[in-house]
């Protein structure tokens, strides 16, 4: 057996709740093992401290004190509550408030602003095509991923199908290897 084990099943030996096979082991674990015998003993020795020490016995009226105690929390936390909801109340009004004033101000508070806003006029062209289309009178085989498909279904496809990708600007694609 070795330590961490020891260590895992000592709650069982200290209540001796274990088999005899492993309660054995234990015991000759301890005999072996000096660390773990210190700690066995420094456990036994504290519940034995703390089983011989005096039950204490409360005052004949402490369940009545301790319920009177637990009213008044409970009133306290109810008080702060219902102040905290209050001035929530409050901030959030002057909150509406201060916006309203702010947006009726940027509205209608400049009268004379003009309400159409003028822009110069856009002129749009036909933007000149960045690569060649392919003229070659030769079968080329053009494949395409989308962008939403992620990488590993792409090199799986391009493994299978025996297809040169090819871009516009190569005139004649390769077929040979």
């Amino acid at each position: 057996m070795d330590c961490r084990e020891f260590c895992d099943q000592h709650v069982a030996f200290v209540d001796d709740t274990l088999a005899g096979i492993e309660l054995v082991r234990m015991q000759r674990h301890i005999a072996e093992c000096e660390n773990c015998a210190r700690q066995d003993a420094k456990i036994r020795r504290s519940l034995l401290l703390f089983r011989n020490l005096p039950s204490i016995e409360p005052s004949a009226d402490f369940t009545h004190r301790l319920e009177v105690r637990l009213r008044e929390c409970h009133n306290e936390q109810l008080a702060h509550t219902q102040r905290n909801l209050r001035f929530g109340a409050i901030a959030a009004t002057l909150a509406s408030a201060i916006m309203l004033g702010y947006i009726g101000t940027t509205l209608y508070g400049h009268a004379s602003a003009p309400r159409d806003l003028v822009m110069p006029p856009v002129v749009a062209t036909i933007p000149e095509p960045e690569f060649t289309p392919i003229t070659t009178s030769a079968p080329a085989i053009v494949t395409s991923v989308s962008a939403g498909l992620s990488i590993w279904p792409a090199a799986l496809f391009a493994e299978q199908v025996p297809v040169r990708f090819a871009h516009s600007k190569l005139e004649l694609a390769n077929f040979t290897r």
